[in-house]
């Protein structure tokens, strides 16, 4: 419906051009055959002009823009969704497609009625042959027309008249005028919302006259007596706008273009007064394509909203050998400093896409000393790995399974101090003694730890030493008796009770509102609630009836373990669903096939850096950052729940979660089948360029 709608709005403004240069400089023009050929084709034009793109390149600065990625957040994946169908809500587009669509059989229905009372009235009489004319004499109508090769006339016309009026109608027949009328009852149809289709085609009735009255007075014995023969019709009207009416419009205007008045030729170049007319419309429906340069380093008073390593898409191939030149399969190829692995296949050999220039890659395999290699892309790399003499084969682990192979451990730190031990092994010991983590990566991990942090490190604080270090660091939660409970149930029932309390406002429901609202609070160590406010945008009747309804919760019950000493920071999502639901719908975090923006990563990352306004207030304040913004891709294509999970300042979150909310169409995840709503995340980075800063 939506293409429909822009080709018919192109098709108007097409027509109204035309039919505005016709009316300004050609109406009063005596070269009727120029000015017909002009009309078909301003009809012909929009028709087919609304069809065409045309493109036209634009330079402008490549923002480099960070990639996005899916969420990974501690939301519980919920095995199925009950489809729920999108009911109750009302929509415009629909009623105006109505609204069309009954006009359009309005006037369909009007044409097919005139021409079959027209087709009744040949089949009861009798037809007269006159040249390639079918004369017609009938009764029911008062005035003569010609509809196709048929000419109309009333029995009461005498016989002189008659030779007057055939004579006319028979310029109708032989110039074929009846095609321009079935084009242009055509265009009428498809446009009949559009008041200058209406004014058009009367444009070319009288322009079928006027070529009519030129040629019946070359042909008649006695123009003064085709006048009068015109006057005695000038009481009678049309009765069908598919045929040529001998009097349609009978007026002053209609005798003064009968006189013999010699004009310039040259006052036919008028016609190409639609040529600006024609280039400006063009121009207007012009599609841009963008041509991304480079910035300038030296440019001034500039600045950038996203600033991050660019994506050059390189590909690296090669093979890997053992030690005796045979292919080694199932070896582990990693990028550093990205997510970018591979692993060779039964020949050995391997291909890593998306390569970043002055990469490293890292081969590593149990039992074998990991490779470190730096990226080329000029010829396939040949990988010869070596066995580690060193390596003991564990008693019992994972890669003792058939079939299964073994990750490379990542290196592990726990005050500092490097652990023989993996990263579980460590939380379990430490239990409520376990601090913050700080995870490093890439060429950060390698520089501190040199080949020992290829793949990656996980540094350990214990909770002791942080708060030697004056860190405030809360106890973890690691059992049930560490969280707070809800009337003695788990802390995530209390989302079911919300939507048993919360009543979906009348207000909402009158307007068609509905959609996902999140609403973060925190649990005191005392029971109570506190800090109820949104998580990022939501229609307001909807979050005050939830912040309502989060306000009026009873008390909780405080964790079991009297060692926890810290609030509780939680959050309730519930979907507002028309006619009157409020219900717990989870989102999915994983499924089978994930959500996807039309056209891709690229032009959802194209879509935010041609949408996204640095504010001015931060700039002055020199402030920058990523904002990280979670929201929600439902199961109908559209964004909701937006809401910021790792803010910068208030300036910089507004406008993210602003410009994420304005995306739409997306390919819908799928889970069995079926489109089911799906948690999605994008990080955006404000960067202000060095110029900006100065």
């Amino acid at each position: 419906m939506e293409s429909f709608a822009i080709y018919l709005f192109r098709s108007v403004i097409w027509l109204t051009g035309f039919a505005l240069v016709y009316l300004l400089f050609l109406r009063n023009e005596r070269f009727f055959l120029l000015k017909r050929i002009y009309l078909l084709t301003g009809i012909i034009v929009s028709l087919v002009c609304p069809l065409i793109s045309i493109h036209y390149q634009v330079e402008m600065t490549a923002p480099v823009i960070n990639t996005s990625g899916y969420i990974a957040t501690d939301v519980s994946s919920v095995s199925a969704v009950s489809p729920s169908v999108q009911a109750g809500s009302f929509d415009y587009r629909t009623l105006l497609l109505f609204l069309y669509l009954g006009g359009v059989v309005i006037l369909v229905s009007r044409l097919l009625w005139h021409i079959l009372l027209l087709s009744r009235e040949i089949q009861k009489t009798t037809i007269i042959k006159n040249g390639k004319a079918r004369l017609v004499k009938v009764s029911g109508f008062r005035s003569p027309f010609s509809f196709f090769n048929y000419i109309f006339i009333n029995l009461s016309t005498d016989d002189n008249e008659i030779k007057e009026i055939v004579n006319h109608e028979l310029i109708h027949i032989n110039q074929k005028h009846w095609l321009d009328l079935l084009l242009t009852e055509t265009l009428r149809i498809i446009q009949w919302i559009n008041p200058f289709a209406w004014i058009y085609t009367g444009f070319i009735r009288v322009n079928h006259e006027y070529m009519a009255d030129e040629g019946a007075l070359q042909r008649t014995s006695d123009p003064a007596y085709y006048r009068a023969a015109l006057l005695n019709q000038l009481f009678r009207s049309p009765v069908i706008s598919l045929s040529n009416s001998f009097n349609y419009s009978l007026n002053k205007k209609r005798f003064d273009m009968m006189k013999k008045i010699i004009t310039s030729p040259y006052r036919k170049l008028k016609v190409f007064l639609v040529l600006p007319v024609i280039a400006g419309i063009f121009y207007a429906f012009a599609t841009p394509e963008y041509n991304y340069i480079s910035q300038d380093d030296g440019q001034e008073d500039t600045f950038t909203i996203y600033q991050s390593a660019p994506i050059v898409q390189k590909e690296v191939r090669g093979i890997v050998l053992t030690e005796d030149g045979k292919p080694f399969a199932n070896v582990s190829i990693a990028v550093t400093g990205t997510s970018i692995k591979a692993v060779s296949d039964d020949k050995g050999n391997f291909t890593l896409i998306g390569v970043p220039e002055n990469s490293f890659l890292v081969f590593s395999f149990v039992g074998y000393k990991t490779d470190f290699r730096k990226a080329d892309f000029s010829e396939t790399m040949d990988i010869k790995m070596l066995k580690d003499p060193e390596y003991k084969t564990p008693e019992k682990t994972a890669s003792n399974t058939p079939g299964i192979q073994a990750r490379p451990r990542g290196l592990v730190t726990v005050d500092g101090v490097i652990s023989e031990k993996d990263y579980r092994e460590i939380v379990e010991e430490l239990g409520y003694n376990m601090g913050p983590v700080k995870f490093l990566s890439g060429n950060e991990a390698i520089e501190k730890y040199g080949e020992k942090g290829v793949n990656g490190v996980q540094e350990i604080t214990t909770r002791k030493k942080a708060l030697e270090m004056g860190m405030k660091v809360p106890i973890p939660r690691l059992a049930p008796t560490d969280y707070p409970t809800f009337q003695g149930q788990k802390y995530t029932s209390f989302t079911d009770w919300v939507c048993d309390q919360a009543k979906y406002p009348e207000e909402a429901k009158s307007k068609n509102i509905e959609g996902y609202i999140a609403v973060n609070f925190t649990i005191e160590l005392d029971g109570t609630i506190s800090n109820v406010v949104p998580s990022g945008q939501g229609e307001p009747l909807l979050l005050e009836e939830i912040i309502r309804v989060i306000n009026s919760s009873p008390k909780w019950d405080p964790p079991q373990n009297t060692e926890v000493d810290s609030p509780f920071p939680s959050s309730v999502i519930v979907l507002f669903h028309l006619p009157d639901r409020i219900i717990r719908e989870e989102p999915f975090v994983v499924v089978e096939e994930m959500p996807m923006y039309p056209g891709g990563e690229v032009e959802l990352l194209k879509f935010i850096a041609e949408n996204t306004h640095y504010p001015d207030s931060a700039k002055t304040a020199r402030i920058q950052g990523r904002v990280i913004v979670r929201f929600i891709v439902t199961k109908e294509g559209n964004v909701d729940g937006v809401s910021v999970i790792k803010g910068v300042h208030p300036l910089l979150d507004a406008e993210a979660i602003r410009v994420i909310s304005l995306m739409k169409g997306f390919k819908p995840g799928m889970q069995g089948g079926r489109p089911v709503n799906v948690w999605y995340m994008v990080p955006v980075t404000f960067t202000l360029t060095p110029a900006a800063k100065e």
